[in-house]
């Protein structure tokens, strides 16, 4: 019997991961941003191909055959930073292989800035925001080569000139319709967390605060918009009844802006007999300390296993500079708070912040270590602070003399993983600091090496528990010459989030 010929796709999108070779631990998340755009054109019968440069390192392959018979259009999506090499080299593909198709930028990068990503010679319209409604009207338009300027949420040229037809309303979450999850493999994207299996989920977009260095409130304008607990409710047992697949990473910036709503939420997930992990939450430490015990206790009989919390800086004053509106204070009491519960926080801080001074990341690493030693459940991860446009830290970084990227392919140099020649903020002295200091915080704490709550690659483990004690040398003392493990392990492609 012959094979049946592939139908062509209508529309292609793609994924890029920030960078290919062996990693330790390659975390794979759902795309809920293509999901997302991709819905509603699946519900009208559209063929999509998602291709995710995360889950296939053959990518390119799959991309030629998929872009063979010319769709409507392809899609891209990109954060700041190296995510933008691998997109930029998928929109190469495209354009020698079929340099008729319509390339289409959306995502974090592309929003922020969407005129400058315009100039680049593989970028024809940029969707600025949330797709569902612009892509959607985008695709019906190149389909009936309409007017774009009927399509409101983009940038595009014509005759030599940028248009842009405005900002689109943000999106009703509650009157979206379930995510189309046929349109990927979701075993691979399944997370073994706790002993269960995960995938990510998202229940509200946006967030309240203030944040100097965040892009949210630049792309949400400090507007949050959430489901209700209801409809967040429904699409979990969807994804149970479905998948057969129990734990949730929550992507929210924010679950408990509203408390009355998360509290609500918590309590109908033991109402429902769920029985769900939930395995990540992002938190403030001022929110961990308005809650009170029968608050707590809901979370564990929820099944709440991990919390997200934003400490930044040991410093009140790069806080300050941050507006993160918290006190130190108001972090330790959070630590004291949760380390009565098994419940793992995860610390997020950063380092290589504009005006941070060596006593000062010495007080970051202090505070972390004192709370993963004063809570047995906590952890820690140590990023370097990445300048996203629009925002004002940008602002200030600028002033201090970035030499701000004129190009889509400069961007890709900004990175938590490493300082660019860009980062004029940052002396020589701490630079060489951050840098040398990248890895071995990694092994801050006593033992606090491996994750209790995920499979660690045993080799790392071995890795791990050899160089810890020399880690700690390095730490204590601001040791930092001769890096060459920490050279070794960027190389090797070792380092991986903790969150």
């Amino acid at each position: 019997m012959k094979n049946k010929k592939k139908q062509p796709f209508d529309i292609v999108l793609f994924n890029p991961a920030p960078r290919s070779g062996v990693q330790v631990q390659r975390r794979i998340e759902l795309p809920l941003g293509l999901l997302c755009s991709a819905t509603p054109l699946d519900l009208e019968a559209y063929k999509i191909k998602i291709i995710d440069g995360f889950v296939n390192p053959n990518w390119k392959k799959e991309l030629i055959q998929s872009i063979s018979q010319k769709p409507i259009c392809f899609g891209v999506t990109s954060m700041t930073g190296p995510q933008i090499l691998r997109a930029i080299e998928a929109c190469h593909i495209v354009r020698e292989n079929n340099p008729q198709i319509p390339i289409v930028w959306g995502g974090i990068h592309a929003s922020l800035l969407p005129e400058q990503t315009l100039k680049s010679p593989y970028a024809d319209i940029i969707v600025e925001g949330e797709g569902e409604i612009t892509f959607k009207e985008l695709v019906k338009a190149l389909e009936s080569n309409s007017p774009l300027k009927t399509v409101t949420g983009i940038y595009y040229n014509e005759n030599g000139q940028v248009c842009n037809t405005g900002m689109r309303d943000f999106a009703d979450l509650d009157s979206q319709p379930p995510l189309s999850y046929h349109l990927v493999d979701i075993n691979k994207y399944r997370r073994r967390l706790f002993g269960i299996d995960h995938v990510s989920l998202n229940s509200s977009r946006g967030c309240i605060y203030r944040c100097s260095f965040c892009w949210d409130p630049v792309l949400h304008r400090r507007k949050w918009r959430a489901m209700k607990p209801d409809t967040i409710i429904s699409h979990i047992e969807r994804i149970i009844r479905d998948y057969d697949i129990h734990g949730f990473l929550f992507t929210d910036d924010h679950f408990f802006i509203d408390m009355e709503r998360a509290y609500e939420f918590l309590e109908k997930t033991i109402k429902n007999k769920l029985h769900i992990s939930i395995s990540k939450l992002q938190i403030r430490a001022d929110t961990l300390c308005r809650m009170d015990k029968d608050f707590f206790k809901l979370l564990v009989k929820a099944g709440v296993k991990r919390l997200s919390i934003g400490v930044e800086s040991g410093s009140q004053r790069i806080l300050d500079l941050l507006r993160k509106d918290i006190t130190i204070d108001q972090i330790i009491s959070a630590n004291e708070k949760l380390a009565a519960y098994p419940i793992v926080p995860v610390y997020l801080f950063m380092m290589g912040l504009p005006t941070e001074t060596r006593d000062e990341l010495k007080q970051s690493i202090t505070l972390a270590e004192r709370l993963v030693d004063e809570n047995p459940y906590a952890v820690k991860t140590f990023n370097i602070y990445t300048p996203y446009p629009g925002t004002e830290l940008f602002k200030l970084v600028s002033e201090m003399g970035l030499n701000v990227p004129n190009k889509l392919e400069e961007w890709s140099r900004f990175n938590f993983r490493n300082i660019p020649k860009e980062s004029v903020w940052i002396s020589n002295e701490m630079s060489r600091l951050i840098e040398g200091l990248d890895f071995p915080l990694m092994f801050l704490g006593k033992g606090h090496f491996v994750n209790p709550y995920k499979k660690t690659n045993p080799f790392a483990v071995i890795f791990a528990k050899m160089y810890y004690h020399f880690a700690r040398y390095r730490i204590k003392n601001l040791d930092v010459r001769f890096p060459l493990e920490t050279k070794l392990a960027k190389g090797l492609g070792l380092f991986a989030r903790q969150d």
